[in-house]
Order: C-alpha cells, then sequence, then structure tokens
C-alpha cells in the first residue's frame, strides 16, 4: 500500500520491500530508502533521514536560507540543471539552462493510470493488485509542470516509474531530454550486471564494478539492440540487488553516476541524443515506463521477483500463460524453397512424430527466390502454393497441427510491388557514394499513419484467410543514413507505430500466438513481451555456442518467453557436431522449435527426437515455468528447473570438453526439498546401432532424502576417461550431456 505520513513522507510498502521518500523543506524530493520491507516508519524518520549539518568542500548551497543543502550531494527523486546539481537531470527543456521543480502536491488513485499516450505499453493489473501516486513538481518561472506517476504492485513487489511533462505556459517549448526514472541509491560498492554482445552472441551477462565517474549502457539503432540490452541488475556490498528494465523497444540511455560521496545516481529512459519534442501550450509529453524490484537475498531471489512481475504485469492475453507448442519451422529445412508438396509432407511427418505447430517461414510470398525481392508483397506465392494459404492451412488443421506464418511486415525490397507504387513509404535516399543503405531493401517509415493502416490491414487479412494460429513477426535491418534537418525523436516515433500495429493485432485476434524477433536478440525487451508471448533468444543454432545467450536472457527474462531452436549436426554457423540428444538436452529450458529436415533423418534420430518431444511434453510446466538455476564448474555445466513445490526436478549435466582420468564427481541439487524423498533417474538416450555395440545403455537411478541430495550430493558413475571402459560408465565425450529427473516419492 502507499502510505503518506504527515503529507510528507512518502511510503510504497510491497509485501517484502519498501520505497520512501520524502518533500524536504525546500520543497524537493529527497529518496530515504529502498530495499527490505519496514515497519513503523513515520516513528524511524528522524534516524533513517541523511543528515545535512555540513557541506562538501567547492559544493554549492541550494540558497542563503539553506546553507549546507547541497542539491549535487543529495539523493532526489528527480534532478534538473542549475542549483549547483552537476549531474545527469531528469529532464532537459532546449534553452532553460537553470530549472528548479518544487514539490506541489500529489494525487494517490487505486489501480493503474493511463495516460493519453496509448501507444506506449506499460504493467497491468487489476485495481484491487495496485495503487499509484502522482507527485507534481512545478518550475512556476518557466510555466512547467512534471508528473512523477509510481504505480505499486504489492503482491509481486514490482514498482513501475514514468515521467510525463506539461507545458502550462503559452509559449511552445521543446523537451531535448526526458528520462523514465531516476534512482539514487546510497553505498560504497556497487557491481554492475547487464546484457550484451553482438548478433549470434547477444544477451550475455557482463559484471564490472562502478567507480567514480559515469558509465552508460546505451542503443542508438533505433532497437534495444545486440550490443546492450536495456535491463540491468545492481550488487551493493550487501549483497542486496536491484534490478530495474525500460518497456521499450527503441534507442535507450542508462546513466550510472558514482559521486566520492557514497551515492549512485541512475537516469534510464529514452535517448537523448537526435531527440526532441516539441510541446504546445497546455500539452503533455509521456516517457515509457521503467519496471523496478528488489531483493535483500542477492541476484537470484531478485531475478525471481523480477520474472514472476514480468509473467504477471507485463506480459497479456490467453498465451501468458499457457504452453508454448513444440514446433516445426520450415526455415533450416527448406530455405526459401517452400512449396506445397514439400510443406505437406513435413506436416503429415511432423504429426506422426508428436509436433505440435508447423511454421512456414521465409519464401512463402510475392515472388520471393532471393533475399533481394518480394518484402512488401504478403499476398501467397501461386507458383510455390497453387491451392494457396486457405487450403494449406486446411490441410495442418486436420493433422492437428498449429499453422504460422513468417512476416518481415517492416522491411520492403527494392525489387517489390509496393516499393514500385509506395516508393515514398520507405525510408530511402537516392544512391549516393557511400550510402550505408543497401540497394536491395529498405526500412518502411512506421512514423506514418498511412503505413501502419495498411501493416494492420494486411497482416489481418492474411491471418483470417490462412486462419493463423500463430505469427512469426520478424526484422532482419537496420536504419542508416537518415537525412532529417534536426533532431525529431524518430525512433520514439517509429516504435509508437510499431507497437500500434502489434497492439491492434494482439487485440484483433485475441488467440494468435504472437513471436517478436530482430534476427535473434537484437528487439529482446519488455516493450515486444508486451504484445507477444515468444522472443527468439538468439539466431545461433549452436546448441553449445549459445549457451551464454540463454544463460543470459534467464537472468531477468521468463523461461517460456525465450524460444531457441534445435537443428541440424554440424551446425551451420560454427560447423560443430553435437549428436541430438545433446541438442535436445541444452534446449528444453525455454520454449523449443525444431528446424531440420525430418523426412530424411537416419532411424535412430526419428525415435530420438519422438522420444524428446514425449518427454517434454510430459514436463513442459517443469521446464517453461519452472524456476531454472545455473552452475559452471569449469568445463561442466549443471542447470536445474523445478517447479513450485520442489516434487519435480529436471537437471541438466553437460560437458563441454572431456578431462582425461578427471576426478569422481558429486551431483549437488540445491532445490530439494529437505523432506521429501526422490527417486533419481537419467533419461534414456537413443543411440545409433553402432554405439549401442560399443556402449551399452547406461542405468542411473537411485533412491535418497532431500538433505542427501542437497548436502552430500548424488555420487555420480564415473566417467570413461582414457582408463578403460566397464560396464555402467557414463560415456560421455566433448559437448556430450544427460539429464536426470527427480521425482518426489
Amino acid at each position: 500500500m502507499i502510505e503518506i505520513n504527515d503529507g510528507r513522507l512518502i511510503h510504497l510498502e510491497g509485501r517484502n520491500t519498501s520505497y520512501i521518500f520524502r518533500v524536504t523543506d525546500t520543497d524537493h524530493l529527497e529518496h530515504v530508502y529502498y530495499g527490505k520491507r519496514l515497519n513503523n516508519v513515520a516513528q524511524s524518520e528522524r534516524a533513517i533521514v541523511e543528515k545535512n549539518l555540513a557541506k562538501a568542500g567547492l559544493s554549492i548551497a541550494y540558497d542563503s536560507a539553506h546553507p549546507t543543502r547541497d542539491l549535487n550531494n543529495t539523493a532526489l527523486e528527480a534532478s534538473f540543471e542549475g542549483k549547483g546539481d552537476f549531474r545527469i537531470p531528469l529532464i532537459r527543456v532546449k534553452g532553460k539552462k537553470i530549472l528548479d521543480f518544487k514539490y506541489s502536491g500529489h494525487r494517490v488513485y487505486a489501480g493503474i493510470r493511463r495516460y493519453k499516450n496509448a501507444h506506449l505499453p506499460m504493467a497491468v493489473a487489476e485495481e484491487t493488485n495496485s495503487e499509484t501516486i502522482e507527485i507534481l513538481l512545478e518550475e512556476r518561472k518557466e510555466k512547467i509542470s512534471i508528473i512523477l506517476c509510481y504505480t505499486l504492485f504489492k503482491d509481486w513487489d514490482i514498482i513501475t516509474r514514468k515521467t510525463i511533462v506539461r507545458n502550462d505556459g503559452d509559449e511552445d517549448i521543446a523537451i531535448t531530454s526526458c528520462a523514465s526514472m531516476q534512482l539514487d541509491l546510497y553505498g560504497k560498492d556497487f557491481n554492475l550486471i547487464n546484457l550484451g554482445g553482438a548478433p549470434l552472441r547477444e544477451l550475455q551477462k557482463e559484471k564490472r564494478k562502478i567507480d567514480n565517474g559515469r558509465i552508460t549502457l546505451s542503443s542508438r539503432n533505433m532497437n534495444t539492440g545486440f550490443e546492450c540490452n536495456n535491463v540491468f541488475a545492481l550488487l551493493n556490498e550487501r549483497n542486496e540487488c536491484y534490478i530495474s528494465g525500460l518497456i521499450y523497444s527503441a534507442s535507450y540511455a542508462t546513466n550510472f553516476e558514482k559521486s566520492p560521496y557514497s551515492k549512485l545516481h541512475i537516469t534510464s529512459g529514452i535517448n537523448s541524443e537526435d531527440f526532441e519534442w516539441a510541446l504546445k501550450s497546455r500539452e503533455e509529453f509521456e516517457s515509457p515506463e521503467a519496471i523496478l524490484s528488489y531483493s535483500e537475498s542477492g541476484l537470484d531471489e531478485a531475478g525471481r521477483r523480477f520474472k514472476k512481475g514480468i509473467e504477471k504485469l507485463v506480459m497479456r492475453g490467453l498465451w501468458k500463460e499457457r504452453f508454448r507448442p513444440i514446433s516445426l519451422s520450415t526455415r533450416d529445412i527448406c530455405g526459401l524453397d517452400v512449396n506445397e508438396e514439400r510443406t505437406g509432407e513435413l506436416c503429415r511427418t511432423a504429426k506422426a512424430m508428436g509436433f505440435e505447430a508447423i511454421i512456414l517461414d521465409d519464401g512463402w510470398f510475392g515472388v520471393r527466390r532471393d533475399k533481394q525481392t518480394s518484402l512488401g508483397d504478403w499476398y501467397v506465392n501461386s507458383m510455390k502454393f497453387p491451392g494457396g494459404l486457405k487450403m494449406l492451412s486446411s490441410e495442418i488443421h486436420r493433422e492437428g497441427l498449429l499453422f504460422g506464418l513468417y512476416f518481415d511486415i517492416e522491411t520492403v525490397s527494392r525489387n517489390s510491388n509496393l516499393f514500385k507504387e509506395k516508393k515514398d513509404w520507405a525510408i530511402y535516399t537516392e544512391k549516393k557514394i557511400g550510402y550505408a543503405q543497401g540497394d536491395d531493401d529498405y526500412i518502411l517509415d512506421y512514423t506514418r499513419e498511412d503505413v501502419q493502416e495498411w501493416a494492420i490491414d494486411t497482416l489481418s487479412d492474411v491471418i483470417e484467410i490462412a486462419k493463423l494460429d500463430y505469427l512469426r513477426y520478424e526484422k532482419s535491418k537496420l536504419i542508416s543514413d537518415l537525412e532529417r534537418e534536426s533532431a525529431d525523436a524518430f525512433s520514439l516515433r517509429y516504435i509508437m507505430g510499431i507497437y500500434n500495429v502489434l497492439n491492434t493485432i494482439s487485440r484483433k485476434f485475441p488467440n494468435l500466438l504472437i513471436e517478436t524477433s530482430f534476427s535473434g536478440g537484437g528487439r529482446f525487451d519488455l516493450g515486444m513481451l508486451s504484445y507477444s508471448s515468444l522472443m527468439r533468444i538468439t539466431a545461433n543454432t549452436d546448441p553449445i555456442s549459445r549457451i551464454p545467450s540463454i544463460e543470459g536472457a534467464r537472468l531477468f527474462y521468463p523461461n517460456a518467453a525465450g524460444l531457441v531452436t534445435l537443428s541440424t549436426s554440424p551446425d551451420k554457423i560454427t560447423g560443430k557436431d553435437v549428436d541430438v540428444e545433446t541438442r535436445f538436452n541444452v534446449s528444453i529450458f525455454n520454449a523449443l522449435e525444431y528446424s531440420l529436415d525430418i523426412t530424411k533423418l537416419p532411424p535412430h534420430e526419428v525415435l530420438a527426437i519422438k522420444n524428446q518431444i514425449e518427454f517434454y511434453k510430459q514436463y513442459r510446466q517443469v521446464l517453461q515455468f519452472g524456476d531454472v538455476q545455473s552452475e559452471e564448474n569449469g568445463e561442466r555445466i549443471i542447470w536445474s528447473a523445478s517447479n513450485q513445490d520442489g516434487s519435480v526436478i529436471i537437471v541438466l549435466y553437460l560437458q563441454k570438453e572431456l578431462t582425461p582420468n578427471d576426478i569422481k564427481e558429486r551431483l549437488f541439487i540445491r532445490q530439494a526439498r529437505e523432506d521429501y524423498k526422490y527417486r533419481i533417474y537419467s533419461r534414456t538416450h537413443v543411440q545409433s546401432e553402432e554405439d549401442e555395440l560399443r556402449y551399452p545403455a547406461e542405468i542411473e537411478c537411485y533412491e535418497a532424502w532431500g538433505d542427501a541430495i542437497k548436502w552430500a550430493g548424488i555420487a555420480l558413475s564415473e566417467k570413461d576417461g582414457g582408463t578403460g571402459y566397464t560396464e555402467d560408465m557414463r560415456k560421455l565425450k566433448d559437448n556430450s550431456s544427460r539429464l536426470y529427473i527427480l521425482r518426489k516419492i
């Protein structure tokens, strides 16, 4: 609940957390505390509020009446330029170098508050589960107001923040920067954890100590980007963990400024480079929403709270709590050479093997024969599919499978009918020396309402004709060489257009499962997750090299929201050869898709995949919605997924490289309930006839109590490490694995 004590001390009280700030005697908002839940806060106020009896050398006093009030060394909810505060401000207004916003009042509402900007996603909940407070700050001299919006989702220990700027004057103003939130924390030592990388190795965990000075996480390419995701975590010296992210999918910036006076100043929101938003008299600007979570018990517990909040509050629609289907994609089977006969063959085989959906990927539309044509011409290729999508859909649905289609609706090919007819819709410049955009395709201008309407109508027509169950909403290109006379917030206006399309389609077709991705993890964020239920973690199909990407995504995003693909071996990207059972074992802790030619597999792999699908269906609740933990120890990786009560636990043991004559191993299962007795057994792998003759199937089966499993560990059978093989030893080569199942008995 939200408590206001004496009209000056504001306490956002979650189930396990407290967020406290106050109005100072200078009418600024001072941050007091964010951490473990406190009781009787009003009685403790004098003790926990920072004293201001002296000021640091060379600091600037706020005014003569408050000679020790140094705004630059005060933890604030909102900082501004001027008055001695040299930190990055919450907002900037063009031509206004001195701004002094002061508290003018507050309002408390049951539930969430929706403002004028309907095209930005936000956390949602029933009114009984949330409460909102608006803090009004006014700059009376400049006639500008700011509303700081805090929504508390008590049951989930989640707080959301956003900033609204209002022009109260008669003259136009221009905002050149507006952060969604400012968070000033007390502490000497902070470690920053974020997700970075590059295409095919995105979302990988990075950790660094924050020293005095500034660190910036940002994107400028109109996406959240491969290089730096917009969710981060902070760990302080007491192992307290704060997690925050933006419900936003375009260029952003998060700044961390460590002062020498044990304070950390954080601002997070739209990237201010090339940003300018004009506000006429009485107009408002609304920032994207930021979301916050905290735990006193470190990153794992804070991550669990954050992910649960995402599942309950950010994700929406019928699919957010449904099992994600086991699908077969034509992407790595047919490439662009899809056709009616081939799809029908795959469909019938997929049904016999237990698949639940078939995704017709790139190549089904226009005259698509190569990557240089037909994007934008979203009508079926009648040469490849003479019966049309309606007949194909009927055949797929008769087999009891869901039907999905690929779209790259944001891109248009130069060689397409759409480009010829609507050339002005494309973001391009006539070819110049050094032009970076390329000759083949362009991004469509989604700041235009007519482009948005075309996309909605085009998608709606195909969804209705094909009776689609699954929409693969892909993006494959960056924008470059934008010729614009001035900064105009193009990135924000563009993504608002995309949100409008996704929001309209998701509401119009509530049963549709939407997957969004940008060549894998290039737009893997909470903004996309507000409209979709799946995001591809990475386009890397090598099951071993993509492990850091999967582990990184798992830190902050729900398991069921991340999609991975089990593809061919040797892998088309790295050339690594990994057996089909290990490819499965390391892919099952998320939503799972296959993309390999199931009509041409050797018999033992057909049997293996049938068994895999049966196993995945049996344990899908644990694997998609359970608590997953990771452990890495040298060349060994351990993942474990547990259901809510700990009665079922699935454990992955992966060996990246065999060490000859290695030590004997124990497997410690931290998620085991000490008062439960378990049966532990390994999943049987299907082997080729040659391997069966050389190495009989391993059988590991035990019964033990949870306390023994948790603290003494399971003494695993020895590995064949070059000293001779005997029956029941584990035969593990490089990049091989085992799955262990623990069930309460």
